[in-house]
């Protein structure tokens, strides 16, 4: 079954809606990412929501590929909109998919930019149309995960997105260019603007990308069965409340 509306003809997508109460809408920004592409945080929720749509019965809808874009704005290649435009324009899409017939909405997010932003989309989908949503920020969520299983803590462009971005295609990555001077360790208290480094680590001494094609596979794998079992807990409970 194709499960990307962008390869859909309308009718093949008005019968495919009736089989998948729900849609997965990938996020992220473009901006510099040390030794991946400039679209890491596209890429990554791409991957992650083909592989949940076939185990939760779910299709996926076009990407929003520019999201707010803070600190890294001046290096190369990083690019934004308005916090404003971003936000309006995320709950047009959400608002558009609900009224084609799905009952909810996960938002598979990959940058940290706009957290507050989605927290309000998912608020005010809700207000104006009765549609549910699941925001998903997927490297916060996961990172128990990731400290169990990698023995240390992710980062922008850190253990984490590399790896996942290598299970997605690893011909973004450039493991010669995850040198010690492209990381920078964030610290609270401080603020550089712009940021002094395009791989930016936040616990010390951790973080810094790893470029094993196995443990890349086997921690992707295990991302994926994470964020699985999470939605089918929320979906259980909206079922049990009759939501």
């Amino acid at each position: 079954m194709e499960r990307s509306i962008g390869r859909l003809n309308w009718r093949e997508f008005q019968e495919a809606v009736k089989e998948s109460s729900g849609v997965i809408l990938p996020i992220g920004t473009i901006e510099a990412h040390g030794c991946t592409n400039l679209a890491t945080d596209v890429t990554i929720p791409e991957f992650i929501a083909e592989r949940l749509a076939e185990q939760l019965n779910l299709l996926v809808a076009p990407s929003i590929n520019y999201g707010i874009t803070r600190t890294l704005l001046p290096i190369a290649g990083s690019m934004t909109v308005s916090p404003e435009s971003f936000e309006s324009y995320t709950l047009d899409v959400a608002e558009s998919l609900i009224r084609n017939g799905f009952e909810y909405i996960v938002f598979m997010n990959g940058h940290g930019g706009h957290i507050a932003e989605l927290a309000r989309v998912a608020q005010n989908l809700w207000k104006k149309t009765s549609g549910k949503s699941i925001v998903v920020h997927w490297w916060q969520f996961c990172e128990p995960l990731t400290e169990r299983l990698l023995g240390e803590a992710g980062g922008h462009c850190g253990l984490d997105e590399t790896y996942m971005v290598m299970a997605a295609d690893k011909s973004l990555v450039k493991p010669e260019q995850a040198t010690p001077e492209s990381a920078f360790l964030v610290r609270d208290g401080v603020y550089p603007y712009p940021n002094a480094g395009s791989i930016l680590l936040y616990k010390e001494g951790q973080g810094m990308p790893r470029f094993d094609e196995t443990e890349a596979e086997k921690y992707s794998e295990a991302v994926i069965e994470y964020i699985v079992e999470y939605i089918r807990e929320v979906l259980a409970g909206w079922k049990y409340h009759s939501l």
